[in-house]
C-alpha cells in the first residue's frame, strides 16, 4: 500500500511538471499576416521583379526580393504547404487573405483554395481581407457575397475567430460608404445585414475590421463605430514624421511608433489591432511615377518596431493580443517577411523572437 501511494505520488508530479511545461509555451499573442494572392505562374508581377522587357520595370531588376523558393506558381499546392509550413515553424497564427469579388464570383483565389486542401490548415488559421475596389452593383450582389463567405470559408473550423465571432477585413471603409449610399444605404447597414445573416447560418455573427492608414485618434474610432465596424487596424503607415519621397525605413520606424503612441491614447473606443510593416518600396510596379520609398529596411529596423507594438499590447487587457503584419509577401510593394534569397528565413525568426511562446505578457 506505501508502495501504491508513493507511485501515485510520483505520477501525480510528474503532471503538474508536465502541465506547467504545457503552459509554459503557451502564447499569448497572435501574430496574423495579409497574404497578396497574385503570384500565380501567369501572371505579369514576377517579369516586374525580374525586369524583363515590357515589364513595368524595364532592364531594372529586383534579385533582393527573389523568394527562397523562386519565382513559384503560387497555384500549386506545394506553396501553399511549405508557406504554412513556414508560418506554423515561426509562431505565425493566421494568415489573412486578400479577397476579390466581381460582383458575381472571386477570382485570385488560387491560395485559399489550397489553404483549405492542405494539411497545415489545422495549425494555421485563416481569414479574408475583402479587397473592395469593385463595387456591388446592387444589394443582391453584396448578399450573393456574404453567402459565398460564409459557405466555403468562414464554415470552416480554422476560420479565424475574435471573440467567437469570424473576422472579415475590409480594405476601405471610405469606399465602402461611398458605394453603398450609390445605392440607397450606407456601410453600417450593409455590415449590419451581412453579420444578422452570419448569425442566422451559422450562431454568430461577423467581426469586421477596418484597415486604414489614417492616424488612431478618438475621431477616427467614433467614426469606424458608427460605420459598425468592432475593431479597426493600420495598413502601410509610410509617411509622417518624413514626408520625404525617399527616405530610409528608420523613419517608418519612427511612424509607426508614434501612431502606437496616438493609439495608446485614445481610450480605446474601438479596439485597435496593432499594425506593423516590414518596409515600403513600390518601384518595381512604378514605371515613371514618383513614390514612395523607404529605403534600406533590415530585420534589426524592423525588430524595433516589433518591440514598440508588443508594448503597446501588453498596456492592454484583451487577451490574446493581435499584432497584423503588412505583408507576408508583397514582393513589388517592398512589404514581406516571406524568406528570401537575400535575407533568408530571418524576418521569421525576427517575428518568433519577440512574440513566439514564452514571451508572456508582464
Amino acid at each position: 500500500m506505501r508502495r501504491q501511494k508513493k507511485c501515485l505520488f510520483l505520477v501525480i508530479l510528474f503532471l503538474i511538471w508536465a502541465g506547467r511545461g504545457t503552459v509554459a509555451e503557451a502564447n499569448p499573442y497572435d501574430v496574423g499576416v495579409f497574404y497578396f494572392p497574385g503570384w500565380g505562374s501567369n501572371t505579369k508581377y514576377w517579369n516586374d521583379l525580374k525586369g524583363l522587357p515590357g515589364s513595368r520595370s524595364p532592364n531594372t531588376p529586383w534579385p533582393d526580393r527573389e523568394p527562397l523558393l523562386g519565382y513559384y506558381p503560387e497555384e500549386e499546392q506545394w506553396v501553399a504547404d511549405k508557406h504554412l509550413e513556414w508560418a506554423y515553424s515561426y509562431g505565425i497564427a493566421f494568415f489573412t487573405y486578400d479577397w476579390y469579388w466581381d460582383g458575381k464570383s472571386t477570382f485570385h483565389a488560387h491560395a485559399i483554395g489550397n489553404y483549405l486542401k492542405s494539411p497545415w490548415k489545422d495549425k494555421v488559421k485563416f481569414s479574408i481581407l475583402w479587397v473592395n475596389r469593385s463595387e456591388p452593383q446592387s444589394k443582391k450582389e453584396f448578399e450573393d457575397m456574404v453567402d459565398y463567405w460564409i459557405n466555403n470559408y468562414i464554415s470552416e473550423p480554422s476560420y479565424y475567430r475574435i471573440d467567437d465571432k469570424p473576422v472579415v477585413f475590409v480594405y476601405s471603409n471610405g469606399r465602402l460608404d461611398g458605394n453603398a449610399r450609390k445605392l440607397g444605404l450606407d456601410a453600417r447597414a450593409l455590415l449590419l445585414w451581412a453579420s444578422e445573416r452570419c448569425k442566422e447560418k451559422t450562431g454568430k455573427g461577423i467581426y469586421f475590421v477596418s484597415t486604414t492608414n489614417e492616424r488612431p485618434s478618438q475621431t477616427l474610432e467614433r467614426s469606424l463605430k458608427n460605420y459598425g465596424y468592432a475593431a479597426y487596424t493600420g495598413w502601410n503607415y509610410v509617411v509622417s514624421r518624413d514626408k520625404s519621397n525617399v527616405a530610409d525605413y528608420d523613419s517608418m520606424v519612427e511612424t509607426y511608433l508614434g501612431f502606437y503612441e496616438d493609439a495608446a491614447r485614445t481610450g480605446s473606443i474601438l479596439p485597435y489591432i496593432v499594425p506593423s510593416s516590414p518596409g515600403y518600396d513600390t518601384r518595381p510596379w512604378a514605371r515613371d511615377r514618383e513614390v514612395f520609398v523607404r529605403k534600406n529596411p533590415t530585420p534589426e529596423k524592423f525588430a524595433r518596431m516589433l518591440h514598440g507594438a508588443k508594448r503597446l499590447m501588453d498596456t492592454r487587457e484583451a487577451v490574446p493580443s493581435i499584432l497584423m503584419i503588412e505583408a507576408w509577401n508583397e514582393f513589388a510593394e517592398g512589404s514581406y517577411i516571406e524568406p528570401t534569397r537575400k535575407w533568408g528565413t530571418k524576418y521569421l525568426e525576427t517575428i518568433k523572437e519577440i512574440f513566439g511562446p514564452g514571451n508572456s505578457r508582464p
